[in-house]
């Protein structure tokens, strides 16, 4: 569970050094056809691969909005995620992130689901900090991840 969001991390990441651009022709026609299959119609479709999890991650639009789809060399799919606005977190995760990072500003939220459970992650911060948590429906949240930002 961890190895998926730490994943999801590094495709919201826009410096990622784990992950290395994969031409599409360089992806296995089974992961291909597993994407197809799955979001029929994708366009722009930017592939990565993250090679010691032996994970692929395409980004691309589907019904008009940005997606991340995760699949193994087999292609399953493993997760997908969309970025959602502030208004779009349910109203629990909304009202707790209030309630206990109220020194943070929102900056995004992404969307996850596998395994037919979603959960968020919602980057957050202060003059001095970055924060990425990991929230469920329920309001319950976590720090997955607190930087310092560089003056």
């Amino acid at each position: 569970m961890k190895t998926i969001f730490a994943l999801m991390l590094t495709a919201i990441s826009i410096f990622s050094f784990a992950a290395t651009p994969v031409a599409g022709d360089k992806v296995s026609p089974r992961i291909q056809a597993s994407l197809e299959k799955e979001f029929a119609g994708a366009q722009y479709i930017v592939w990565q691969s993250l090679k010691k999890d032996n994970v692929y991650s395409a980004r691309f639009i589907y019904n008009n909005e940005q997606l991340n789809a995760f699949f193994d060399e087999d292609g399953r799919l493993l997760a997908t995620g969309r970025i959602v606005t502030q208004a779009a977190l349910p109203l629990m995760v909304s009202k707790n992130i209030r309630k206990q990072y109220d020194k943070y500003e929102f900056r995004d939220a992404t969307e996850y689901t596998r395994d037919g459970e979603t959960s968020y992650l919602v980057t957050l911060e202060s003059e001095k900090h970055e924060m990425v948590l990991q929230a469920y429906g329920s309001g319950s949240t976590y720090i997955v991840k607190k930087t310092k930002k560089k003056l």
